[in-house]
């Protein structure tokens, strides 16, 4: 032959290798024993994948055969224990679990003539004894498969199948090339390593989603955060009166006492905040008639925070979209600095940055279904023109935004001058001069009415919450994703907030 070729060799202690040869036999040879690194006096039998012998006349034609042909080289004096099982009815040797299994009398005839010392006679014992015992057998097959991991690779399976075979040569299948059907099958997951893993794995999943239905978390951050015991009132507070009493006083005369009744019935929110956050603004109706309700509301609740936005956002703004201008792995954000970012008030120019940093994550079981950022802005800020009726917005209000949703009016996007909120197809009014002061009651309204974050500005939401509000820090999940923005940023929040 003028061309060389590539033959596959293998070896049962020393794996396979693919060796390129001209045609040669004694140069193949040589070649197989510096591969494998043998000596030169070893001598080399060779058979192919079917077990017929290769001599010097026969392999320059298995050469001329189309594809790689696959060799099997021994050593003379190496030895192999090979057994085939013969059922006493009759029945030819099966490649699935049966043939350990049967109950039928068998006999193991071995294939060689070779005497069979101590080792033989116990992979025989052995053999015999797990056919009849199916119970043991299953412990054998238990023990063995659970030292390796969960999920090995096919390629580990197959490590463990050759290595069970060297330990009990009884298991070898005298059908295939390699014997390991029985326990690997290369063509079908039928074997026993394979079967017995899906196995484990089905229990495995049963279990851990058993345990993950009744462990439940004490605590975790963000507006819905679950406590540990529920708000109880106490008999001496007539709530129902002073409810009355709020709700019957006047909004423009009354703020003093609004405020002072609000403190007083704050027990009673926070249960309805566990129990049915949606009565808040039946049973409150202040809150569709004053501006300053959330913002103080926000105050009894979390005081602490109530000013960190407003201190920080507005020097933080301007620094974020001057960094942004370098973030180009992003095309939807790097699309929308060039096209729209003029067009908008910088605070909200900003908040459309950082949605773009951290945008909307997968969801549904199959992680298949994404919202837009187009559509995910919508979710956080709705723009109409000066002049638009609020009630006709209202009426044509998209169902899709059904978490607490800032509605903005102005001439035009840069130009806003008049905020409300927009929970549960509500209208509040909020005392916001700018659009840095409406968003921060609308952050805060999450709070105050006991409201999940949008499922696609999660991640949005609990980047504010965290590195800007600094509300429970140490009990809200944060995915990777927000972890690495704010590592990107921690400059800038960092000069922000001096």
């Amino acid at each position: 032959m003028s061309s060389s070729k590539l033959v596959r060799v293998g070896n049962s202690l020393g794996g396979k290798k693919l060796i390129s040869l001209d045609g040669n036999f004694d140069t193949f040879l040589s070649t197989v024993r510096n591969k494998y690194g043998l000596d030169d006096e070893s001598i080399i039998n060779l058979e192919d994948d079917q077990g017929a012998e290769v001599d010097i006349d026969t392999f320059p034609i298995l050469l001329e055969l189309s594809g790689i042909p696959n060799l099997v080289f021994k050593l003379a004096g190496e030895e192999y224990s090979e057994f085939t099982v013969n059922l006493t009815d009759g029945s030819p040797p099966r490649s699935d679990l049966q043939i350990v299994n049967t109950r039928s009398s068998t006999s193991l005839i071995p294939i060689s003539g070779r005497e069979y010392g101590f080792q033989d006679n116990f992979g025989l014992m052995l053999h015999n004894f797990l056919q009849q015992d199916d119970e043991t057998n299953q412990v054998v097959c238990r023990s063995v498969i659970l030292k390796i991991l969960e999920s090995p690779s096919s390629a580990d399976q197959k490590l463990l199948a050759e290595a069970i075979i060297e330990i009990v040569p009884c298991w070898r299948y005298a059908g295939s090339a390699n014997g390991l059907n029985i326990l690997f099958d290369e063509v079908g997951p039928s074997g026993l390593i394979q079967t017995r893993l899906r196995n484990i794995h089905k229990n495995l999943n049963t279990t851990r989603k058993a345990k993950a239905s009744k462990t439940t978390r004490i605590r975790e951050g963000g507006p819905t955060a679950k406590v540990s015991k529920l708000v109880e009132l106490g008999d001496d507070v007539d709530y129902d009166g002073l409810i009355n009493r709020l709700n019957g006083t006047c909004a423009k005369s009354g703020a003093v006492e609004i405020r002072r009744l609000m403190e007083i019935t704050l027990p009673h929110r926070e249960q309805m905040r566990q129990n049915n956050p949606q009565s808040i603004l039946i049973v409150y109706k202040k809150f569709s008639e004053c501006g300053f309700m959330i913002s103080h509301e926000f105050s009894l609740m979390k005081k602490e925070s109530r000013s960190y936005f407003l201190n920080i956002w507005p020097k933080f703004a301007p620094k974020l979209l001057e960094k942004s201008k370098h973030f180009t792995t992003s095309p939807s954000l790097v699309t929308f600095l060039a096209d729209e970012c003029a067009n908008w008030d910088t605070s909200v120019a900003a908040i459309f940055v950082l949605l773009h940093l951290i945008p909307p994550a997968a969801q549904g079981k199959g992680k298949a279904s994404r919202c837009k950022i187009s559509d995910a802005k919508n979710l956080l800020i709705s723009y109409y023109k000066s002049g638009t009726p609020l009630q006709s917005i209202l009426d044509t209000w998209d169902e899709e935004k059904k978490q607490p949703n800032l509605l903005c009016l102005g001439n035009d996007k840069k130009n806003l001058s008049s905020f409300y909120l927009v929970v549960d197809k509500v209208l509040l009014p909020i005392e916001a001069s700018n659009i840095t002061e409406a968003a921060d009651l609308l952050f805060k309204s999450h709070y105050v009415f006991g409201a999940e974050y949008d499922k696609n500005l999660q991640g949005f939401w609990k980047f504010l919450q965290v590195f800007i509000y600094n509300i429970d820090i140490e009990t809200t999940d944060l995915s990777r994703k927000i972890k690495s923005v704010s590592a990107q940023l921690s400059g800038i929040l960092a000069e922000s907030a001096e």
